[in-house]
């Protein structure tokens, strides 16, 4: 393949990939809040004599589990703010996503580019006929 296709090639995926990093670069510029976590489903017995749980029919509730100064902290979500907390730990995946997505279109952008400084760049001046003295 010659230089100048190689070229024209790459220019065209530089373009994807500068399209593809605005895109995640709306997402790393929006004003949404973020939580870090994850919110899981948790079954749990109460303890009650009596109640449905002892007889295997466990209570449902809802946990936000985070990494705080390396360790996991697990907390309880009421349900009426369930939804909420859904929405930012949501924001938050979507958040950090576009961020390694970022990374790594910026890595293969930055590739490309010293490709196309390579192909562009000449090896020497070519050096001037001589004059025959005479």
């Amino acid at each position: 393949m010659s230089p100048l296709s190689q070229s024209s090639r790459a220019r065209q995926r530089l373009a994807q990939l500068v399209q593809q990093r605005e895109s995640a670069e709306s997402i790393l510029l929006g004003r949404s809040d973020l939580l870090k976590g994850t919110v899981t489903e948790v079954q749990r017995m109460c303890g009650k004599p009596g109640c449905k749980c002892t007889k295997g029919d466990k209570h449902v509730c809802y946990q936000l589990s985070q990494s705080v100064e390396s360790r996991t902290r697990t907390r309880n979500v009421p349900r009426k703010q369930l939804e909420t907390v859904r929405r930012l730990t949501d924001e938050y995946r979507r958040f950090r996503q576009a961020r390694a997505a970022w990374v790594r279109l910026n890595a293969q952008i930055i590739e490309i580019i010293n490709q196309l400084e390579s192909n562009r760049t000449i090896k020497s001046i070519p050096d001037e006929p001589r004059r025959k003295k005479g």
